[in-house]
């Protein structure tokens, strides 16, 4: 088996329609029923034999011979050639087509400009192409970027044999510069860490994951187009993309990711000025608490100096002694305490008289005549 047919078969599968998010679907379901085709590039034929199913009567184009030998057993005729060296004009003067169909092709071209301006000749009134490319604007790439790899593979969005890469702009422009207008988009949807990248979700910040999984062009692996010559639009429309609407890509879900970031710094912010006011609150409590018990300390502190200092007097140990001997002398069970005890009953109540004595002086003398004259 030749290098080439090693190359064909790098992309060959089996077509499954009901498999939506397919490139291959959707570029049979764009292409139609019953429809004259031209496939550019059909390797070995996979998509051809679903479109010969579908009804359509397939004229194909292939550089590779040994996969164009496959693929001539489903296909009404079949081209061995490179499609930008085909004078299209001489090869087809009579025939005409209703869809020219480039899956995965344009970006393998090294002027896929020229060959959409060269094929508008050979397509029927109303005809249109269909057409699946990359997206090297996925959120894969992106991220790859950001770690500084760049690394071709065998297949997918960074296929080794590309020498053209597209965005949804940049796709959009090519088709409109050729002369088309581009009526219908199909996206295929591809997660940023489920490609042949083989990046980890883990190497990235979430709040980076999460924005690129939000952009709308950043998990579009490819775009599946159709687009027809300008001339056969309705109102002499020209080409538009209608796909991308505004804040679809990753930079703008960055700066929503950073607004957001911001917002949840702000409030954690108050917050945290709240948490602090509350503790200056609670320590300045805690001061003035701490100043009432030092001061309460101080207090004891004097009282207790006092005290000692009482305790110490000579006057306070006799008044002691005496106590004592008192107590020794006529203890409370002793009858010879009664007279000690009437003493002290005594010295009491002269006391209380004195002390009475003086509030009857204190208090403003009657008018006696005054009360004399209330008698009468």
């Amino acid at each position: 088996m030749g290098e080439s047919m090693e190359n064909a078969l790098r992309y060959h599968i089996e077509v499954d329609l009901s498999q939506k998010d397919s490139p291959h679907t959707q570029l049979i379901r764009l292409t139609g029923r019953n429809k004259e085709v031209l496939e550019v590039g059909p390797a070995t034929g996979y998509v051809t034999k679903v479109l010969k199913e579908r009804g359509c009567r397939v004229t194909c184009i292939e550089n590779d011979p040994e996969a164009a030998e496959v693929a001539s057993e489903f296909c009404e005729r079949i081209i061995v050639a490179n499609v930008e060296s085909i004078e299209f004009p001489s090869t087809f003067p009579e025939q005409r087509f209703d869809v020219i169909t480039f899956g995965d092709v344009l970006e393998h071209l090294i002027d896929p400009l020229g060959v959409l301006i060269s094929v508008r000749d050979i397509l029927k009134r109303g005809g249109y192409i269909v057409a699946s490319v990359p997206n090297i604007g996925h959120s894969s790439i992106r991220l790859a970027l950001l770690k500084g790899q760049f690394e071709y593979t065998e297949k997918g969005l960074l296929d080794r044999t590309h020498l053209r890469f597209f965005t949804a702009e940049s796709l959009a422009q090519l088709f409109h510069q050729a002369g088309y207008e581009t009526r219908a988009w199909r996206r295929v949807v591809l997660d940023p860490f489920a490609t042949e990248a083989d990046l980890k979700e883990e190497e990235f910040p979430s709040w980076l994951t999460e924005a690129a999984r939000g952009d709308g062009h950043g998990i579009t692996y490819q775009f599946v187009v159709r687009a027809y010559p300008v001339g056969s639009a309705r109102n002499g429309r020209t080409g538009s993309l209608t796909l991308r609407a505004p804040g679809t890509n990753l930079v703008d879900g960055l700066w929503r990711w950073n607004r957001h970031v911001e917002d949840e710094f702000r409030i954690r912010d108050m917050a945290l000025a709240n948490k602090e006011q509350v503790l200056r609150e609670a320590y300045a409590k805690v001061e003035e608490r701490d100043t009432l018990l030092a001061a309460r300390d101080r207090s004891l502190k004097e009282a207790q100096a006092q005290l000692h200092e009482i305790t110490q007097s000579v006057g306070y140990r006799l008044l002691q002694a005496y106590r004592r001997r008192i107590r020794d002398l006529l203890p409370e069970s002793s009858k010879r305490d009664a007279p000690y005890r009437f003493l002290q009953a005594i010295a009491r109540r002269g006391s209380e008289a004195r002390s009475h004595a003086r509030s009857r002086r204190s208090q403003p003398a009657k008018d006696k005549d005054g009360g004399r004259g209330n008698q009468r």
